[in-house]
């Protein structure tokens, strides 16, 4: 039974510091192979709620991923995945910082179909970044429900 408690524990410390991100550009990194993988759960540990998002000068806030994030219908549009084509850390403090991204989505036949900017505004809370904010000021579908 001690050899069971015990693995379980590792297994849930790895699985804690899987996620924590001690750079911004690490924070964006895996926010992004989170959503390549289309695990709700996995892309919320990147965030701090409530997020607040601005695409096209409209603001939302969501309290949780799943009023942000619909793959059902980013899917309908023919996306397959999202590549990074660029970041640049805009401003970093001790506490807040905000990323410069360009990504594209990309479709099942591997053909870029849409390339944006981006920006994220980033908190660190107990030593680990997460995102804040977006704002977005293209029609980049984003699923919301």
């Amino acid at each position: 039974m001690k050899k069971v408690l015990c693995s379980l524990a590792i297994a849930l410390m790895m699985t804690g510091s899987g996620y924590a991100c001690e750079t911004p550009e690490e924070l964006i990194d895996n926010y992004f192979n989170d959503f390549n993988a289309q695990d709700i759960i996995m892309i919320e540990r990147n965030f701090s709620f409530p997020l607040m998002v601005i695409q096209n000068g409209k603001k939302t806030i969501h309290n949780n991923i799943s009023t942000f994030l619909n793959f059902k219908k980013i899917k309908k549009t023919g996306w397959n995945k999202s590549v990074i084509n660029s970041l640049t850390l805009s401003m970093k403090r001790d506490k807040s910082a905000i990323t410069q991204l360009n990504f594209s989505r990309i479709n099942n036949d591997g053909n870029v179909y849409l390339t944006s900017d981006v920006n994220y505004i980033l908190l660190k809370e107990n030593d680990h970044w997460y995102i804040s904010g977006i704002i977005i000021d293209s029609d980049v579908p984003l699923g919301e429900y």
